[in-house]
């Protein structure tokens, strides 16, 4: 007997349907309780259904079943009309008429009742999920900003972005994905603003996912990105709601997938992932000193290990005699030629990094400071690596960290080995073969119809500064134009007015 057919007024059979699928009583935490409800005519068994832990026991037992047990319930029409009448004033509650939306809602905290002599099941909305507070944000912290972060829970996120925007044009569109799980996600853009294909596009690719199981945000973006094996992130994950509506103003998508403290910004560009929260909140050259040392630490962190080998094997006149005489020097007892050597301590820095993060919080600084120091000295000592890779490897380590966001970082590191790679081949002519590539790569990649390095490449009429660089508030006048959005302008030219009255 299948979940999607139709529900009888019989409910000796309901009950058969339902013991079948949720393996009663077999299955712990699903309360199955038999009950009567008083008509004027006479007495009707009910049945009642929800899990344990789901559902709010206290308003089931208060609200719905206090009820139906006390008290006569008045038939002025049909039998289902009464029974709604007299509960839909204690809550929200809907009917449902086929067993597939019944055993949705219950397995998602809902609590269901069945009457017998209806042709339908009451649903209440009776969720209780149990989970944590909204907490200070761990990946994208702030000292300056908002310290308020995403949660599993996906109410609560799109209450935190809705508290900060504050319009009834804000829509959020509840699309389930996965065909078993039913995940809850939430598609949210501003009505008015976000342009209505990139929604289209961003709908369709989430209707689209065919799969049993999705469990988190990072099974979604691998479900809706373009390029999965492109080494470069393509997707803005934030965890800071401030950010997320911000975001939303420019005229972006944002997703939120229930069980996942993080919300996917769409489409995403390379300005996007660097920047930091921290831009916002600081005055104007603050923020873009930060910014240049943070596009610097970048840069180090993706060009310096490669630049060193090319440097040491094929350009030794570019360094000063001094300088290659003490490196030198410092390599002449250790074992392994220059490439090994720094594949092998970029390894070991990724696998304290890992272990760093993979151990409980207290023992991580513990972690850090025996990777980094003790063994560090302990393999200078043994001659197994000299001490200017400990300082190449440490500044690299160093800018990997001033990445702002966390997947751009990991993508970062994936791609300093390809430079180290030819720069051993073929020196400063491989790394400059490795830039050609890996630019030529990203101005050919889009984002949802988005060139990823807009406005770089291909230039659209935006200040390629402005994106480099953080502007005033009251300059930021337009909205990105790679968007096309309904509203292009998101002030008027003279936002602060008191300047037109002096």
């Amino acid at each position: 007997m299948g979940d999607s057919m139709k529900i009888t007024e019989d409910l000796a059979q309901t009950k058969e349907v339902v013991r079948a699928q949720f393996q009663v009583p077999d299955n712990l935490g699903f309360v199955f309780r038999e009950f009567q409800v008083r008509f004027q005519d006479g007495w009707a068994d009910a049945l009642l259904c929800y899990f344990d832990g789901m559902s709010d026991v206290n308003v089931i037992n208060r609200d719905i079943l206090r009820s139906l047990l006390t008290g006569t319930v008045a038939e002025s029409g049909s039998r289902e009309d009464a029974v709604f009448e007299k509960i839909t004033a204690l809550g929200p509650l809907s009917r449902l008429y086929t067993f597939e939306e019944a055993f949705e809602l219950v397995s998602f905290g809902n609590c269901i009742f069945f009457v017998d002599g209806c042709s339908c099941v009451f649903a209440a909305d009776v969720k209780n999920w149990r989970g944590r507070s909204v907490g200070p944000p761990t990946q994208e912290a702030s000292l300056s900003g908002p310290q308020e972060a995403f949660n599993e829970i996906i109410m609560t996120n799109m209450a935190l972005v809705r508290k900060i925007l504050k319009t009834p044009d804000l829509i959020g569109e509840h699309i389930p994905v996965g065909s078993v799980s039913k995940t809850p996600c939430a598609l949210m853009y501003l009505k008015n603003v976000t342009n209505p294909e990139l929604v289209d596009e961003v709908r369709r690719r989430l209707k689209g996912i065919d799969t049993s199981y999705i469990f988190s945000t990072g099974d979604v973006e691998m479900m809706i990105e373009d390029n999965t094996y492109f080494p470069m992130t393509h997707t803005l994950k934030t965890e800071r709601p401030d950010r997320a509506a911000a975001m939303l103003a420019e005229g972006k998508v944002v997703v939120i997938v229930q069980g996942s403290p993080f919300a996917l910004v769409l489409p995403s560009t390379a300005a996007d992932l660097i920047e930091a929260s921290e831009d916002n909140y600081v005055r104007v050259p603050e923020a873009n000193f930060m910014r240049l040392v943070r596009l610097l630490g970048m840069a180090l962190s993706l060009l310096l290990p490669g630049l060193f080998v090319a440097l040491m094997l094929y350009h030794h006149e570019v360094i000063p005699t001094d300088l290659l005489l003490a490196i030198e020097a410092s390599r002449e007892k250790v074992p392994f030629p220059l490439v090994a050597e720094l594949l092998l301590m970029e390894l070991s820095f990724e696998l304290i990094k890992e272990a760093s993060v993979r151990v409980p919080s207290p023992v991580g600084s513990t972690l850090g400071i025996i990777g980094g120091l003790i063994l560090g000295q302990a393999a200078v000592e043994a001659n197994i690596v000299s001490p200017i890779l400990i300082i190449i490897v440490s500044i690299t380590g160093l800018g990997t960290f001033a990445t702002p966001s966390a997947a751009f970082s990991r993508s970062l590191s994936l791609s300093r080995f390809f430079f180290i790679l030819f720069g051993a081949l073929a020196g400063i002519l491989g790394i400059v073969c490795a830039l050609f590539l890996t630019g030529a790569a990203l101005c050919a990649s889009e984002t949802f119809s988005v060139p990823f390095l807009s406005p770089i490449a291909p230039k659209n009429g935006d200040s390629v500064w402005g994106s480099l660089l953080v502007k005033p508030i009251w300059k930021k006048e337009l909205r990105p134009r790679s968007l096309r959005t309904q509203e292009p302008r998101r002030q008027p030219h003279i936002s602060r007015t008191w300047k037109k009255e002096e």
